[in-house]
Order: C-alpha cells, then structure tokens, then sequence
C-alpha cells in the first residue's frame, strides 16, 4: 500500500506555487498545512454577486462574471470541504441558497447550469448556450446541477422559501426511471444528493447508484492517466460510502494518486489542453491545483496520508 507522508505535503504545495488560484492554495493550507478557514471564507466571498449566487470564473471552464446555478453549486463543494460554520459563512450560505430560490424553474422543477449571457465571455464548448435549445449542452442532463443543488437545499433548508420535500421526492422518482447512464457527471450530482441526505431518502437513490456505479466506473489504469473517464475515487469519496466498488479497485486508485503526486507533485486533468487557449489558458492551471487538492482529499479520507 503507498502511502504519502505529512511533511511531503510541504513540498507538493512549493511545486504548485505557481498553478492555480489564491482560493484554491488558500484551501489546500486549510486542509493540508494548518492555513485557517477565514482566509479561504474571505476567498471564496470574492467570487459571490450582490444576488446571493456566484460567478466570476469560480467553475474556471467558463469566465462569466454573472452568477449562475453552476458555479454557485462550485461554491458550496468549497463550503462543504471546509466543514466548518461560523457567522461569515452562514451569511454566505443564506445569500446563496436565496440565489438558488430566486432562479428556480418551476417548469423544469431545477436549474439551467447556465444563462445565455456566458456566451458573451470565453468558455469551452460544453457551456456554449445554445438559443434555439434554450439551454448548454450539459443541461440535456437533468440531474447536473439539479440533483447536487437540491442536496445543500437539504441540508441548508433553513434559509429556503422552496417546498424542499416536494423536490428532492422529485428528485429520486426522475433518477429511480433513468433508463441508460450517460452521463457520469450527472450521476457525481446524485452521489452528492444522496450524501446529504437523511438515511431514508438516501436509501431510495441506493439501488440506482450502484447500478450507474458499477456501468460508470473504469476500471482501467490506463484510462485514468490519459482519457476523461469517471474513476472509482470519483464515486467513493470517502471510505464509508464506495457505491459497491471492490476495495482492490479503490486501492488501485488510490496507489495511483500516490505515484503520481511523489513522481510529478501534482494531477493533471485528463482532458484535452486543446480547449485552452487565449483567455481560457490560465483554466488549465486552475485545473491542476483543484484536480491536485481532490486527490488529495481522496488519500486523506482513505487513510493514505500519515503522520
């Protein structure tokens, strides 16, 4: 079994000095080096708009500075990595979920990921709007963002005027009728759904979830390194909910981030860099410390970072 040392953490997060975002080396101190919850708090409020919801590149695959129903989804997958809650956070999070309110489509009973405007600023392909359609190409699946949004509505649902409970039942009924998987993205959605959720509800989104899991999930080592493939880690986020993946293919993964990070300090996207060029170049970079900390989140909540 590899493992990665606490004191190597130091020398990853030297070798990222210059990927990425102040938000996202501020969140890897957090976890990783003792930084402080404030300093990425303060962050991330520098990505939130006056309606509550976040834009300004927070999802670096698009620099639309308006909020949208994605990137304000990004910055709750920041709040929950964080853990905590304290008075700054709790005026983000109310702010936020009345954003999630406010832009609710009855007639889709969810969000669009995205509105027309991001046409206006550089994005790659997926997020183009496309006007006759009404909607981005990641919206032909229901559940992304919709499925994630609808957990942290559960979860902060305190500060929601929305019938919650009417949704989420919605919620489970379209997953538990999907008759093919094509999208695993959609799927990372209704993992997170089902993470927030009481024991109940969450029981429902079980059968299904395995079922998508074990279709979705490569299982090729291979693939992980070169080709845009849902990985088991993906799935199993942490070691109490793996969604029936064996635990020889989550070791696998796992010893694979391991090598990667002590060869080459850093996980890069396995998609194309082709996309980024221009004024998307520095998502790339972006990419790599995101991808770099979630691997490393992955190793911690699987026992793989010691002393």
């Amino acid at each position: 079994m590899l493992v990665i040392a606490r004191d190597e953490l130091k020398k990853i997060r030297y070798f990222l000095q210059g990927y990425g975002r102040e938000l996202d080396r501020r969140l890897f101190d957090f976890l990783f080096i003792n930084g402080s919850a404030e300093s990425v708090i303060e962050e991330l409020e520098k990505y939130q708009n006056l309606d509550g919801g976040f834009g300004n590149g927070l999802e670096p695959d698009f620099k639309l500075p308006d909020s949208s129903p994605m990137a304000t989804s990004v910055a709750f997958q920041y709040i929950e990595n964080l853990g905590v809650r304290n008075r700054d956070l709790d005026e983000i999070v109310a702010k936020a979920i009345a954003y999630f309110d406010k832009t609710f489509v009855p007639d889709r009973a969810g969000w669009y990921a995205v509105p027309g405007e991001v046409n206006n600023f550089p994005h790659t392909p997926w997020w183009h709007f496309v006007e006759d359609e009404g909607m981005c190409a990641i919206d032909k699946n229901w559940g992304n963002p919709t499925a994630e949004i609808i957990g942290y509505l559960n979860k902060y649902r305190q500060y929601s005027g929305l019938d919650v409970e009417s949704i989420t039942s919605n919620a489970i009924s379209y997953f538990n009728s999907v008759n093919d998987f094509n999208s695993f993205h959609e799927v990372f959605c209704f993992v997170s759904l089902h993470n927030l959720l009481d024991s109940e509800k969450a029981g429902k989104l079980e059968p299904r979830i395995f079922e998508a899991v074990d279709l979705l999930t490569s299982k090729d080592e291979d693939e992980w390194q070169d080709e845009y493939v849902a990985k088991p880690l993906d799935f199993a986020r942490d070691s109490s909910r793996t969604f029936g993946i064996s635990p020889s293919l989550i070791d696998r993964n796992l010893d694979c981030y391991v090598d990667t990070l002590q060869k080459r300090g850093k996980i890069k996207p396995s998609w194309s860099k082709s996309f980024y060029d221009g004024e998307l170049a520095s998502s790339w970079d972006e990419w790599i410390l995101i991808g770099t900390v979630r691997a490393l989140l992955a190793l911690e909540r699987h026992g793989r970072i010691i002393g």
